[in-house]
């Protein structure tokens, strides 16, 4: 026996959601068993069945951190971000008017 994860889209356009675990022993069994279980009455748009040894847990807590600093993006940060903002648009004003020949 293998086990299989099921996913599972209720409405097209929305996102898969894990809905639960099957056994069975081979692929196309696995496929009616989740039929049978997870879409029983015909609400569900599309599911994936997954053998369970084809997904590949990450949990480094290290590794799972952004790889990127986005602290601009939080609000203490966001008026420091607003000046520089606000700064660099005068320096864009001021050298397109040194280039039209404009004061």
């Amino acid at each position: 026996m293998h086990a299989y994860e099921v996913f599972r889209q209720d409405e097209e356009g929305e996102p898969l959601q894990h809905v639960g675990s099957v056994l069975a022993p081979n692929r196309e069994l696995a496929i009616q068993y989740a039929r049978d279980v997870y879409s029983r009455r015909y609400e569900a748009q599309r599911l994936w069945v997954v053998p369970r040894e084809a997904i590949t847990e990450v949990n480094d807590a290290d590794f799972l951190q952004p790889p990127l600093d986005h602290t601009y993006r939080m609000g203490a940060t966001y008026r420091v971000t607003v000046e520089k903002r606000r700064q660099i648009k005068e320096m864009f004003k001021k050298v397109a008017r040194e280039v039209t020949g404009e004061a």
